[in-house]
């Protein structure tokens, strides 16, 4: 028996080194997995909150009704995830709740689907960056197939619209200023390129009245363009008249004289 005390000594070391290691794990595996749904909940909240504020700074209407339910689902979406990490905080029940009010009373409403344009370039640089923040949350949930059906790959072409109409906006402002300072042909070149936008993003067909707009507007500047050339070049005629008229009027005078 005391020759086996060492074996059993040994195997007894052994098993509580075994039952260390696979509590150390144990503990390790239980840690890393509440530091990821740590940073998961951190990253949810941040996600809520960036997106409430970035929709906060748009013009009233801009986004339009579809956009803005899309967004209101994603949220109830994140919000329903946040409850489900944290059932105790009674602050994601109270923020779901508000956030499927919303939804219900969006969901009613009708119209307002209406692309809308702005006149500010400030204003423009401003909503392109909010626009991209807003792609940029969508394209997250497709990432991770949060949203049902093709509800982000739809809020995605919604905002592709918004991005393509900035750029529009952007070449109609430089188009307005020309024509007030009498460069028609040049608010032509301008309103021609926020149509070549315009057909570029028409995959959706979402732009067909607006095309329509500025192939008139192109054709009114061209047109008013043609009459400034035509009106420069009569008084070139005749002022070149005039001049000539009284060269002539002179060499008979210079001959009278002689």
């Amino acid at each position: 028996m005391t020759g086996n005390a060492p074996i059993l000594i040994t195997a007894v070391i052994v098993i509580i080194l075994a039952v260390l290691a696979c509590y150390a794990l144990f503990t390790h595996s239980v840690n890393n997995k509440r530091e990821k749904q740590r940073l998961l909940i951190n990253s949810l909240k941040t996600r809520c909150r960036k997106i409430e504020e970035t929709i906060s700074c748009f013009p009233p209407g801009y986004l339009g009704n579809k956009l803005t339910v899309l967004i209101q689902m994603a949220l109830v979406t994140t919000f329903e995830e946040l409850n489900k990490l944290q059932p105790s905080d009674e602050s994601h029940k109270r923020n779901l709740a508000a956030a499927n009010e919303r939804l219900t009373l969006l969901s009613k409403q009708r119209g307002g689907e209406n692309l809308k344009s702005l006149n500010n370039p400030r204003q423009i640089t401003g909503t392109r960056k909010n626009i991209k923040l807003l792609y940029k949350f969508f394209q997250q949930l497709n990432q991770k197939g949060t949203l049902s059906g093709t509800k982000g790959q739809d809020a995605s072409l919604l905002i592709k619209d918004k991005l393509a109409l900035l750029g529009v906006d952007e070449q109609d402002i430089q188009a307005r200023a020309a024509l007030a300072g009498g460069k028609h042909q040049l608010a032509a070149h301008y309103f021609t390129q926020a149509r070549d936008i315009l057909l570029k993003y028409n995959t959706e067909q979402s732009f067909n009245a607006n095309i329509k707009n500025h192939s008139e507007w192109i054709e009114n500047a061209s047109n008013m363009a043609k009459a400034e050339q035509e009106r420069v070049k009569m008084e070139k005629e005749a002022h070149e008249n005039d001049s000539k008229k009284w060269e002539d009027a002179d060499w008979k005078k210079k001959n009278i004289y002689d």
